[in-house]
């Protein structure tokens, strides 16, 4: 059922009437825990002035569960989508979306402002009824579907002056750079590497020691390009752009 559900809210994530160039992912989005399938299943996180550009794509649940009662869907409507991060839009391929065809959303935009954002939204299904297409009234969900953006070159605490990012060197890179930090203590620290399309294409944990650390990142096969390179612990971002030369 939450599956279900979260199908539902990430195809909702558009205002009517606006249609994007986007292009679904069909060989590696599979419908394999049906009903319905998202992919990928998390939008990335954005950061404050840098462009956010992700393409969703959406594989309609043909079915879901309404009072404990297996209903058929026929087909989903845009209703509203409220609390959305300032600075970003979201167009999707198609104002109707039906069972069994491929749709995708694309996220774009450069963020203003910073913070954790629970989208509100509200959707139209239309669902089968003794061979009647029947129109239900919108539905509004309190999700736990969300972004958040952060700074780009900045913690969530600014008071906590423990944790620094090390410029990566060299940059740009045309096979391997060494990302750094600083920490005082021992902890856990991730490397995630997004593409300038927001999706997240590499992740690594290392146990960090007091003092300068570093990720060794092998990025030979990339294709040239920026990339978005992040470091995280348990209390802060840090977040800076990356170029993959030829």
């Amino acid at each position: 059922m939450k599956k279900q559900i979260l199908v539902l809210i990430i195809i909702a994530l558009l205002p009517s009437g606006t249609y994007s160039q986007c292009t679904p992912d069909t060989v590696n989005c599979k419908d394999v825990l049906t009903p319905g399938q998202i992919c990928p299943e998390e939008l990335a996180d954005g950061y404050l002035g840098l462009n956010y550009s992700q393409t969703v794509t959406i594989l309609p649940p043909p079915s879901f569960v309404i009072n404990n009662v297996g209903v058929t869907i026929v087909k989903i409507k845009i209703d509203t989508v409220t609390n959305l991060p300032p600075g970003l839009a979201y167009q999707v391929s198609a104002e109707e979306l039906y069972p069994g065809t491929a749709y995708c959303v694309l996220v774009s935009g450069i963020p203003t402002q910073t913070g954790l954002y629970m989208l509100n939204i509200s959707v139209i299904p239309y669902i089968m009824i003794l061979d009647n297409v029947v129109e239900l009234p919108p539905v509004e969900n309190d999700t736990s579907v969300r972004m958040t953006i952060y700074e780009s070159n900045a913690v969530n605490d600014p008071t906590d002056e423990s944790f620094h990012a090390i410029e990566s060197r060299p940059n740009p890179f045309s096979a391997t750079t060494e990302i750094g930090f600083t920490a005082d203590e021992y902890a856990s620290i991730t490397l995630k590497i997004h593409n300038n399309l927001g999706l997240l294409l590499y992740t690594e944990t290392i146990q960090a020691k007091p003092g300068r650390n570093f990720f060794g990142f092998n990025g030979e096969d990339l294709s040239p390009g920026y990339y978005i390179y992040s470091i995280v612990n348990n209390r802060a971002v840090f977040s800076e752009k990356m170029i993959k030369s030829r």
